[in-house]
């Protein structure tokens, strides 16, 4: 079983839904999570026994962020300071590298 989660912009209701199922890829039985409301209480800065809005017991909670993760870029939602690794710089300086030999012709006969 794997956490999936998708989102979908609910114009009629003038918001957006989340959708989180459970799927076991075997038996291809769905689970959904039921709709709850978030309600927001004020609290002080100090006060920490409400406890976690969710909880997701072994491994679900990395399932869930991870299908979170998934279903935001999916939906065109980026991080607002996104930063390349620093594998993707070097292989974009390789890539620069060889398309200025390819451009400029470098060691070869002109």
């Amino acid at each position: 079983m794997s956490i999936h989660v998708y989102i979908r912009h609910e114009f009629d209701k003038l918001g957006t839904g989340i959708i989180i199922a459970d799927i076991d890829e075997i038996s291809g039985k769905i689970k959904v999570a039921k709709p709850v409301d978030l309600v927001f209480e004020e609290v002080s800065d100090a006060d920490v026994s409400l406890g976690s809005t969710f909880f997701f017991g072994g491994n679900k909670g990395d399932q869930f962020l991870q299908g979170l993760v998934n279903a935001l870029v999916a939906s065109g939602i980026k991080p607002n300071d996104f930063k390349a690794s620093d594998k993707e710089v070097a292989a974009i300086k390789y890539h620069l590298e060889d398309m200025r030999k390819l451009v400029f012709r470098e060691g070869k006969n002109k």
